[in-house]
């Protein structure tokens, strides 16, 4: 009888023992299956987010800074531009030298690079886009290839630079290199700049441009071939939002994996959101009243010609208050074309008015101001006259972007603030278009400016001053100058900065410029706005701010970089789950031995109960 019953017991423990590891054995393969990456053949998509359409392909029409982002994803460029400060690093150009005299640039471009079908990319294909643009006066790119005397490539390696002067902005010329097989087909600059370049878009950059539906999203793979290496992710698709609020509702549910241009009352409710980062990154932007200041022909006020009147107008703008209220703080009040605290602290291109010479809110001086030069009331009606126009009432029409909230709101405000000086203002909120349409508004072959005053928004691309400073050039006029400015010492000044390879001389000379800029007024400009991003931090890794410290993730058209060495956490993800799957294991293992020594206590008891 007792060997019958020690053999029960046995028996029953080893049931037990044997359910048990089972148990442990099931829980373990749970966990790890849970934890499993995706099958392989699925693709790894990085999701953004953003709330302006593409508005051109064509790397030689677009405008908007979602268009260049897609330039620098699908083209190459000689130089790139590093993290720290945008500071010039290689590109398609490996490695590069000077002749003595400093107007002989000599390439060595990468070999073994192709285009996405398959071609060979070669020096042929630098050259011949230098020339291309050169040529066919492509207009967005005449600033970065002036001094340019010849481009040639003597052999499939080798691109050489011929300069009639010394060229100080050669290492930062922003020049897509676009195939010779594809572009040759568009001989002339209607051909080239009406040709839409549909995807998939034959470039030679990390990623190539395969799909688009216009006001949707646009779709890039990346590039196996990539001579920076392969991007990390399989594909991007860029999601267009016409509204910010759900663009940020769609990050929390993980519909996209990255926010650009995110509302201001969304950046800290998503700081409290676990594995999500948000952030009001610096950029270069600034938003700016631009006046018609064209001397020719024109349908603009003639007021605006008068200097004295430009700048009376600055005094009555209150950059604190535009900041305030149309960016809740997330912008900072703006002077000059060059953003502060972006560029290479040992070389900052940024120049500040002196106290004694910056214009700050002040509406009786504006009064004064425009006074002393002569506007007055004549009639008594309340509006201020042009006595040099026939004594007419002083009408402006004002235009602000139907694709900005924030330059409607800016808008409304400097309306009340001019109106309170005694002018009639004609304020209207307008598309991009019409503002485009009256910047070039032709009256047959004669160019004739159809507009006044208009609020619009800059995202400038590379970070030599050299480019943005020379739309303003009178030879920039009916192309980039769309005040219509001109100034005969900030054409020359240009053209000595141009020149000029000492650095610190350089600068000086730019400071100048931008002294001039601000006194004239054909801009005033008015804020330096914050990038409001939002990432996905707990699935993505690679993040990094552009440039450092305080810059954007993205949509900073020069550096693109993050796009392609942002990767998935799996291996994160992984560790997680094992470390999960052991304290599972380790959970049940203690329930089963606590639940087998209890078993062996019942059954030592049994045979006391008995015997008694």
């Amino acid at each position: 009888m007792a060997a019958r019953l020690r053999t029960s017991r046995l028996l029953v423990l080893m049931v037990m023992l044997a359910l048990a590891a089972g148990l442990v054995w099931g829980l373990a393969v749970a966990v790890a299956d849970d934890a499993s990456p995706a099958p392989a053949g699925g693709a790894v998509t990085l999701k953004v987010g953003w709330t302006t359409d593409p508005d051109n392909l064509n790397p030689f029409v677009g405008i908007e800074q979602s268009s260049y982002e897609l330039y620098h994803i699908a083209y190459d460029f000689l130089t790139n531009y590093g993290d720290e400060y945008l500071e010039t690093q290689p590109g398609l150009a490996e490695s590069w030298t000077t002749s003595e005299d400093g107007l002989t640039w000599t390439f060595k471009i990468r070999e073994g690079v192709e285009w996405s079908d398959g071609r060979p990319l070669t020096a042929k294909d630098v050259a011949f886009s230098f020339n291309y643009q050169m040529d066919l006066e492509l207009t967005a790119f005449l600033s970065a290839l002036d001094g340019i005397k010849t481009v040639t490539a003597p052999d499939d390696a080798t691109v050489v630079i011929e300069c009639d002067k010394p060229k100080a902005d050669i290492l930062s010329m922003w020049v897509p290199i676009v195939p010779e097989h594809i572009w040759s087909r568009f001989e002339t600059y209607d051909e080239a700049t009406k040709y839409l370049n549909e995807p998939p878009i034959v470039g030679s950059g990390p990623f190539q441009v395969v799909e688009r539906e216009k006001g949707r999203f646009v779709r890039c793979v990346a590039n196996e071939e990539y001579w920076g290496g392969r991007p990390k992710v399989d594909e991007i698709i860029f999601q267009v939002y016409e509204n910010q609020d759900t663009l940020a509702q769609d990050l929390k549910l993980g519909a996209v994996d990255l926010a650009i241009n995110i509302p201001p009352a969304q950046i800290e409710a998503l700081k409290g959101e676990e594995g999500l980062a948000s952030e009001a990154c610096s950029q270069k932007a600034f938003d700016y009243l631009s006046f018609n200041c064209y001397e020719g022909p024109s349908l603009g006020n003639p007021v605006l010609r008068d200097v004295k009147f430009r700048q009376a107008l600055n005094w009555a703008v209150d950059k604190d208050k535009l900041t305030a209220l149309a960016y809740q703080t997330y912008a900072d009040p703006a002077t000059s074309i060059f953003e502060v605290d972006f560029y290479d602290p040992d070389l900052d291109w940024h120049w500040e008015p002196p106290a004694d010479v910056k214009y700050t809110f002040d509406l009786e001086k504006a009064r004064q101001a425009l006074a002393d030069a002569g506007y007055k009331d004549s009639d008594g009606d309340g509006i201020l006259n042009d006595s040099r126009n026939g004594g007419k009432n002083i009408k402006l029409r004002l235009w602000s972007r139907q694709e900005s909230a924030q330059s409607q709101v800016m808008g409304k405000l400097i309306t009340g603030w001019w109106e309170d000086l005694g002018l009639d203002i004609a304020y209207s909120v307008e598309d991009n278009g019409v503002l485009i349409d009256g910047g070039y508004n032709y009256d047959g072959d004669t160019y004739k400016p159809d507009y006044d005053i208009y609020i619009w928004a800059w995202q400038p691309s590379g970070s030599d001053p050299g480019r943005r400073l020379g739309y303003f050039r009178t030879v920039q006029i009916e192309n980039q100058n769309d005040a219509c400015w001109s100034n005969e010492e900030y054409d020359q000044l240009w053209e000595q900065q141009s020149e000029e390879l000492d650095p610190q001389k350089r600068r000086e000379i730019t400071h100048r410029m931008q002294e001039i800029l601000y006194e004239e007024s054909p801009y005033i400009i008015l804020t330096y706005p914050k990038l409001l991003e939002a990432w996905n931090t707990g699935e993505w890794e690679g993040w990094r701010r552009i440039p450092q410290p305080s810059g954007a993730v993205a949509y900073l058209s020069d550096n693109v970089s993050n796009y392609y060495t942002i990767e998935p956490k799996v291996a994160e993800a992984a560790a997680e789950a094992s470390s999960s799957s052991t304290t599972w294991i380790i959970i049940v293992v203690v329930a089963v031995l606590v639940v087998v020594a209890a078993v062996l206590l019942l059954l030592r008891r049994r045979p006391r109960a008995e015997e008694g």
